[in-house]
């Protein structure tokens, strides 16, 4: 999953040194963010429906005859309506018929996917479900380092394709290396009541954070231009790097949480909670060096020509750190309790999501730029809150600040470090801190040396 993200984030970088942020703008909200945003359409609740390990894979066949329908219906609207569509986003209209193409191309495939990404998490292949979740990103960086770096050149129709086509290649070798595993789970079967109202607990509650920032997208799209989208989604790229951890998290919470082997699991030692726990100790750390090095980042990664963005990076990681935490404790919830217990909580998550963008029109026509952030990390923080507060059950909140303290000394004395040395070379910084950081983690025994050792066991599958 690592190996996902870089590569997505390495996709853009070398896209973005090529082209103008107009054009990088384009091609980030065309093969990128709508296809994100629809996809909570097509994909509904059945991706979290397959992800139960001990149901899920009985409606795998229902899950693709939903996501196929949905697609179609949604392709169908851009294309009878794309008149108006491009015109809201600010997007060319003389060239509707090559994006159209470049947005089918990348959507459909890329929700079929998903369905069979969620019949491997249900299934416990996380092994499986990661390398099918990475290869489309990492056929888009191939063919981008084949085709743009070694020519030198990159034509805008020509990176719009190679950004569309790498999840319809994925799907094919998908289809053919597991055709028999796919094939004998196609059953029909209709979820029970039961079921489906805990994928759609389970969605809604994982909803926010993703379509929040897509809003956000085109909220900024819509008001500022795509130029101003573009300078946005650089600021999002450079913190998707504080994504891995959170998307691991998501990845296997509901799985294991779902599981009978895990039940009466020792709170603070259990074998999914150290792991958690090591997931959101890096993602303070990566907080800490964007915070201090986001400028270097910024301009190492994309270019000059993208500092606009670099500035408004740290509100951003502030985010993260409270999606984290609203994240596990609504996961483990909702995949250990009676999903109806969780009603407030939906109902809080669809009206943040309304007000959403609302508010972030708002804050952009008060304070310009700047107020797509405010307005991004502000509902963060307040969703948190509110989850906390309507949560049946804590106990994941003390797996995640057991020992919490260690995890502070060590965040400001890595912090310390680097205002005290603050004109140490950047490169120098993050290698320096990041040896500081890990040495403390494991010295002070908020992680156990265990969890770094067993990485490198192989265990029979």
């Amino acid at each position: 999953m690592l190996i996902m993200r870089l590569s997505g984030l390495l996709s853009k970088i070398a896209v973005a040194r090529y082209i103008s942020p107009y054009e990088y703008g384009i091609i980030t909200l065309i093969t990128i963010s709508l296809p994100a945003m629809f996809q909570n359409i097509t994909n509904f609740c059945v991706y979290d429906i397959l992800s139960h390990s001990k149901e899920g894979r009985n409606y795998f066949g229902f899950a693709i005859l939903f996501t196929l329908t949905g697609s179609v219906l949604i392709v169908s609207g851009v294309f009878a309506f794309h008149e108006a569509f491009f015109n809201f986003l600010n997007l060319p209209l003389e060239s509707w018929k090559i994006l159209f193409l470049a947005f089918t191309l990348f959507f459909v495939p890329t929700v079929i996917i998903a369905d069979i990404i969620g019949l491997y998490r249900g299934q416990k292949k996380y092994a499986k479900a990661s390398v099918l979740s990475s290869l489309p990103s990492v056929l888009k960086l191939s063919l981008i380092l084949t085709v743009v770096c070694i020519l030198g050149h990159a034509d805008f129709i020509f990176v719009l394709i190679i950004f569309a086509i790498p999840p319809l290649i994925a799907l094919f070798i998908t289809l053919i290396k597991d055709r028999k595993i796919i094939v004998s789970s196609l059953n029909f079967t209709v979820p029970s009541k039961k079921i489906f109202f805990f994928g759609t607990s389970i969605f809604v509650v994982n909803l926010f954070g993703g379509l929040n920032q897509i809003f956000n997208k085109i909220v900024v799209s819509h008001d500022l231009g795509v130029v101003w989208q573009g300078y946005f989604d650089v600021s999002l790229t450079l913190v998707a790097i504080l994504s891995f951890p959170l998307v691991a998290m998501q990845f296997i919470s509901i799985p294991e949480a779902t599981s009978a082997e895990n039940e009466g699991e020792d709170p603070a030692h259990g074998d999914l909670n150290e792991v958690i726990r090591g997931l959101f100790s890096f993602l303070i750390f990566c907080t800490i060096l964007l915070c201090f090095y986001n400028q270097e980042f910024v301009e190492l990664l994309f270019g000059h020509k993208y500092l606009a963005a670099a500035g408004y990076v740290p509100i951003l990681a502030v985010g993260y750190i409270f999606l984290f935490v609203q994240q596990f404790l609504a996961y483990m919830n909702v995949s250990s309790r009676d999903p109806k217990e969780y009603k407030p909580l939906m109902c809080v998550t669809l009206i943040c999501l309304v007000a959403s963008p609302l508010v972030t029109h708002a804050f952009i026509k008060l304070t310009g730029f700047l107020g797509a952030y405010i307005s991004f990390t502000s509902f963060l923080i307040i969703y948190t809150t509110v989850t906390i507060l309507s949560s049946p059950d804590l106990l994941p909140i003390r797996v995640l600040f057991y020992k919490i303290d260690r995890l502070i000394i060590t965040s400001l004395v890595t912090s310390f470090f680097l205002y005290l040395f603050g004109e140490i070379s950047f490169p120098c910084g993050v290698i320096s801190s990041s040896i500081i950081f890990t040495l403390l983690i494991f010295f002070l025994r908020y992680l156990d040396k265990r969890l770094i050792i067993e990485m490198f066991v192989v265990k029979e599958i």
